[in-house]
């Protein structure tokens, strides 16, 4: 094998070497405040995955609502009193699919990094011009969260025994486009439209999966979009630190080395012989916690403890004594503040956005313009933080 490798001039893996270049990466990464460390990875996101995707996405910008004037306080008061907001579930393969991707990527400052089980997408639109407003997805709810859990009244028999896990599902990615979202709380509208029948009704497919709850976190510190919104209610903050991902590449080349190093050991904690069973759930964090071993690196030096909000929002008045398993779902009540629906939602949102327009254009802080990330590809990183780092949280 030495000769072979010899023959093709196969570069040898430097073990000491990459495993500097592994401490170094972490080491900037956990340096980095919250806003730069999000830009960063949205910044090797879209250079590293996206470069080809410029033409379509800027397809995609083009269906993006914008006010005609942002300046014209009359004709924009208009124009919002006009929209009628919708949210529709998105099919795969089809240009929705290609749509709810172009804007999750290139609106949103958070990269896209998909959680293991079921995850269902939503595009927000104006039912009037077409135009979107937002993209939005659910996926399977996180286990254990524990100011949420003690709000439920959540016991291990009662959510995992008792399967009602399955019923409360967690918002994987809530946003507005933008500037709807920043001079409209367009993200407040977002997050409440994931309260509504349609999202309900995608996840259910089965009475077994009857959707009676939605959970979700805030991405900057514990105040943020969702305080005081009337369908969401405030569990309390994370507390558990979150361990920091290496980049990509620093990460593909030490999982590489362990496929071809420790094959016995990986094949048996990520390899599954029985299809049936599904994926191996939280692999990447687990191959992670294994570099961490085999490097003789301690993990938990590289935490970030990064506060996050964590919201709830019960579907029903008496959501948490049906996740308690203390009534059964025909004894659900549907919440009276839902009464009709995404017009409910829409009754509620409307003054507020026109408050909150009124106020920036008296205060001049109204931000015009489409915020798309399609400027970052080919440019240094310095550069993109320069152009952006003031966006993040917009």
């Amino acid at each position: 094998m030495t000769a072979f490798n010899d023959f093709f001039d196969t570069p040898k893996f430097d073990f000491d070497k990459e495993k500097q270049l592994f401490i170094e990466n972490l080491d900037m990464l956990k340096n980095m405040s919250v806003q730069e460390q999000t830009l960063y990875k949205k910044y090797l996101e879209v250079n590293n995955y996206y470069r080809n995707a410029i033409d379509k996405s800027r397809q995609v910008k083009a269906k993006i609502w914008t006010p005609t004037d942002l300046n014209n306080k009359e004709l924009t008061i208009k124009e919002i009193e006009a929209l009628e907001p919708r949210i529709r579930l998105v099919a795969t393969k089809t240009s929705d699919e290609t749509d709810w991707n172009m804007i999750r990527v290139f609106s949103h400052t958070m990269e896209f990094d998909q959680n293991p089980g079921r995850f269902i997408r939503f595009l927000v639109y104006d039912d009037v011009t077409k135009k979107y407003l937002g993209a939005t997805s659910i996926g399977s709810d996180v286990i254990a969260i524990k100011c949420r859990d003690e709000w439920i009244g959540w016991t291990k028999e009662s959510k995992l025994d008792n399967k009602k896990l399955a019923h409360s599902a967690i918002g994987t990615c809530i946003m507005s486009t933008q500037p709807f979202g920043y001079n409209f709380l367009g993200g407040k509208l977002v997050a409440s439209l994931l309260t509504t029948k349609a999202v309900a009704d995608a996840w259910q497919k089965s009475p077994e999966t009857l959707l009676v709850g939605l959970t979700t976190t805030s991405l900057y510190g514990s105040e943020s979009m969702y305080n005081s919104i009337p369908f969401w209610k405030k569990m309390g903050s994370s507390t558990g630190a979150i361990g920091i991902k290496p980049d990509d590449d620093v990460y593909n080349k030490w999982h590489d080395w362990l496929k071809q190093n420790k094959p016995t050991e990986y094949k048996e904690r990520f390899v599954k012989d029985d299809p049936s069973k599904g994926p191996v759930t939280g692999i990447k964090q687990q191959i992670i916690a294994m570099i961490f071993r085999e490097l003789g690196v301690s993990a938990g030096k590289y935490k970030h403890g990064f506060e996050r909000g964590v919201y709830y929002a019960p579907l029903y008045e008496n959501t948490r004594e049906f996740l308690r398993g203390e009534i059964t779902a025909d004894k659900l009540i549907p919440l009276a503040k839902l009464k009709d629906d995404v017009d409910s939602v829409t009754r509620w949102w409307k003054p507020k956005a026109i408050t909150r327009y009124e106020k920036l254009h008296e205060e001049g802080r109204l931000k015009d313009g489409i915020l798309y990330y399609t400027n970052m590809i080919g440019i240094s990183w310095n550069e993109a933080k320069n152009l952006y780092i003031s966006e993040v949280g917009r």
